[in-house]
């Protein structure tokens, strides 16, 4: 696949692929609670109310998340104490048995356009390195994004890895790794080298660097 539209058209497919699929499972939560409370009714008792909450909660955090990590907003901003934000709640409510340590630093750094989407689409990588959980740590500087998940068997495997690095043709990419693409596309926009490697006893770092 070589024309440049048609590869925009595959790469604006899967992505949308990708997003539908990250909201489908915490939407059918939410209908679910509320289909228990509708059939039980007062009987229902607090556990499908706590179901259909925290669906709900869960489906809010992705949709503001990956509408800054995937759409135009992400471009134009926002702040990054609200980014932070984003991806505090997003790892609290959407992301299973994965801590984020992200500390603001008492000088914030400059952001470009496009930077906090790369910010944002780094931490979700570091997030699906941690399969069996752990915490990522990351932190930002002048020219600088690190990330570091520390957890049993910390990996990105290896389709993630070639498609963040643009290893990977266009026509052979798919929804599960479209994102790790779509990193790749934004840290070369941005002037950002990527690096991915083993970072102490069981961990991996994620960088760029400008």
């Amino acid at each position: 696949m070589t024309d440049p539209v048609d590869q925009a058209l595959r790469l604006s497919e899967l992505v949308a692929a990708r997003f539908a699929h990250e909201l489908v499972g915490a939407a059918g939560a939410v209908a679910n609670g509320l289909e228990l409370m509708q059939e039980l009714g007062a009987d229902a008792g607090p556990d499908a109310a706590r179901l259909a909450a925290d669906s709900a909660e869960s489906l809010k955090a992705r949709l503001q998340f990956y509408r800054m990590a995937y759409g135009r907003a992400g471009r134009e901003g926002p702040p990054l104490p609200e980014l932070r934000a984003l991806a505090v709640s997003f790892f609290e409510h959407a992301v299973d048995g994965v801590a984020l340590d992200w500390p603001m630093a008492p000088i914030v750094p400059t952001l470009q356009g496009g930077d906090g989407k790369l910010i944002l689409n780094l931490a979700a990588l570091a997030a699906e390195a941690l399969p069996r959980g752990g915490r990522v740590a990351l932190s930002l500087g002048e020219g600088r994004i690190e990330l570091r998940a520390e957890g049993d068997e910390a990996a990105l495997r290896a389709d993630l890895t070639a498609a963040l690095r643009l290893e990977t043709p266009v026509d052979a990419l798919t929804p599960r790794i479209v994102h790790a693409r779509l990193t790749g596309v934004l840290a070369r926009e941005g002037g950002w080298t990527l690096a991915v490697e083993p970072a102490g006893e069981g961990g991996l770092r994620l960088a760029a660097t400008r």
